[in-house]
């Protein structure tokens, strides 16, 4: 499902801007749906992003009129079926009553586009017709937007009711839509739950009928209700069994709102500072703004926040913050770890900056600590992956025949690799001054697809991994049992319109992914995690093939044909093509980030 020439590059300078990543997600969503069967455009300039204004859909939902044909009245009720109101009550207007009653609008919803209208059969008083399209989306029950691909076949019976037509006869349990609907009736929100160790937020993307997508109680009451299925056995919450919502969060005078939970009984304050978090920053992505007076079991939350919180109060929570740290750009050039400053590039202290034997490298987000794949001299191909402190001695912890770049995960003691086609963890526990390896069980991830793996990048949260399986991008998300053992669960390919020629990826946000391709069209496209197709950024100046790619919220760095190169913002304008990197020019050389 390649994307249709013509839309939106996004920049990767606004990925900086707070709130922007749910935006970035409503600007990608016309990508969905008004990308299934184009291309992915060869050249375009990013554009700002902006908020979308709170406010119904665009597109009026449509009832039957007595001047409706069959062909009119189907593809207008599949309009309306973007009204999940009253069970689908509007569209529920096109039905005869026997079918109404038949039918059971619960479950997923197909997102089609290209839909084609066909008669197979017709008298003067019933109609059977015969829908044709592309299945580009399945919203699920609870908001979640999945990725599909697959043509979509349905049959319909329409009869005459006095003067007008109306569908007739069983039809398919749950819904389809036309994704033009879909596109104006639908909004991005992400709602935030902790990682099991409640330190850091994890994003839950969630597609909402406009109008419930600013509605704070309708995102609080999904918030309560927990995780999208995928992230069940990853994340955490600070409500307990029980929690809920007593009565509609209420607008207060001089703005901000009123939150009361009941079912919180006592917990610890820790869990009550987690409970705002998760509220706090769920209702900013939004755009609801605080104060936000929470209460819980008819008194407040907690005793010093009873006037309200502001996100300040949950700072340390705050999903869109990243570490600061002084180190920047590096890259690796003939075989040595190199920072790159104003006036060149200088070698990193330590035997990564001195040796010739790096092949690929990651950096903690900290720069606290470097992780390296060395080749190792001798016979035959062998490579060694090593951890240290950046700038200083890295020991090795395995060897292989191949080992893909690392990752670190949520923190500078979790390092990921593939080696010799099975992934690893390596983790530091500071308190006992012990390391451990881990075997990761990733056999889900050949029921989606197939082939080696040749990336394995960690989201920033520790929560979600990203992986080129066999020139496909696949996202997973990591999941540990009571026994501590690691796997990689509920794998689904990341986006269809990417292809199978991804060469390298690298998240810049939790929600964020930029991916290099073996493509002369858009070799660097943006990837959300909330289901929608991936989008190219601008290519103009670039020279394929882009064999890396690294990213931060601000920035993109790429190593092409030439050396490596930037997409950012300067002066806070987004940048309309692709600066070079000067002192990093030369063929061959890859860029790193923290």
């Amino acid at each position: 499902m390649p994307i249709r020439p013509g839309e939106v590059a996004v920049s990767p300078a606004d990925l900086v801007r707070r709130r922007r990543w749910p935006v970035c997600a409503v600007l990608l969503v016309v990508a969905l749906l008004a990308a299934a069967c184009g291309s992915i455009p060869d050249s375009s300039s990013p554009q700002p992003i902006t908020s979308f204004a709170r406010q119904a859909p665009t597109n009026a939902v449509p009832v039957p009129q007595p001047d409706m044909d069959p062909e009119s009245l189907v593809r207008a009720f599949l309009k309306a079926t973007a009204d999940p109101d009253a069970g689908h009550g509007a569209a529920r207007r096109f039905l005869t009553s026997a079918s109404s009653e038949q039918w059971d609008d619960r479950g997923d919803m197909l997102v089609v586009d290209e839909i084609n209208v066909f008669v197979d059969q017709r008298s003067e008083d019933a109609v059977r017709l015969r829908l044709i399209g592309d299945n580009v989306g399945t919203l699920k029950s609870d908001g979640q937007l999945l990725p599909a691909t697959g043509r979509v076949e349905t049959t319909l019976s329409l009869v005459r009711v006095g003067d007008e037509w109306r569908i007739d006869g069983p039809l398919p349990n749950g819904t389809m839509i036309d994704r033009s609907q879909f596109d104006a009736a639908y909004r991005a929100v992400t709602l935030y739950f902790t990682d099991r160790n409640r330190q850091r937020l994890v994003p839950d993307p969630r597609w909402l009928y406009s109008g419930q997508a600013t509605e704070p109680t309708i995102l609080l009451n999904h918030m309560i209700g927990g995780p999208a299925s995928d992230l069940d056995g990853s994340v955490d919450s600070g409500f307990p069994n029980g929690a809920a919502l007593h009565g509609p969060v209420s607008p207060l005078a001089g703005g901000g709102v009123r939150i009361e939970l009941t079912g919180i009984g006592s917990v610890s304050v820790r869990d009550r500072t987690t409970i705002a978090a998760q509220i706090i920053w769920t209702l900013d992505a939004a755009d609801i703004g605080g104060p936000y007076v929470i209460n819980a079991d008819g008194a407040p939350l907690i005793e010093e926040r009873s006037s309200g919180w502001q996100t300040a109060d949950v700072k340390s929570f705050d999903p869109n913050a990243a570490p600061t740290t002084d180190v920047g750009l590096n890259v690796i050039k003939d075989g040595a770890l190199l920072k790159v400053t104003d006036s060149g590039t200088v070698p990193v202290e330590g035997p990564l900056g001195s040796g010739r034997d790096v092949r690929s490298a990651a950096i903690s987000a900290d720069g606290s600590r470097a992780a390296a794949v060395l080749a190792r001299r001798g016979a035959g191909p062998r490579f060694d992956l090593t951890i240290g402190p950046y700038g200083s001695i890295a020991g090795s912890v395995m060897s292989g025949v191949s080992i893909t770049r690392p990752s670190f995960g949520a923190d500078a003691d979790s390092v990921w690799a593939v080696v010799d086609g099975k992934p690893v963890q390596w983790a530091h526990d500071e308190a006992a001054g012990a390391d451990r390896l881990t075997t990761v069980d990733a056999s889900s991830i050949g029921t989606v697809a197939g082939g080696p793996i040749s990336e394995l990048q960690v989201s920033p949260d520790g929560v979600r991994v990203a992986l080129i399986v066999g020139g496909q991008v696949v996202l997973a998300v990591v999941t540990t049992n009571a026994e501590g053992g690691v796997a990689l669960s509920s794998p689904r390919v990341a986006a269809y319109n990417i292809g199978n020629r991804a060469l390298s990826l690298d998240w810049a946000s939790p929600t964020t992914l930029m991916v290099a391709r073996d493509a002369v069209e858009s070799p660097v496209v943006q990837l959300s995690i909330n289901g929608t197709p991936a989008v190219g950024l601008l290519s103009g100046n670039l020279s394929p093939p882009v064999r890396a790619v690294v990213a931060n919220q601000s920035t993109v760095y790429v190593g092409d044909t030439r050396g490596v190169l930037r997409l950012g913002s300067n002066n806070g304008q987004p940048d309309q093509y692709w600066t070079e990197v000067e002192p990093a020019m030369t063929p061959g050389t890859i860029p790193i980030l923290p």
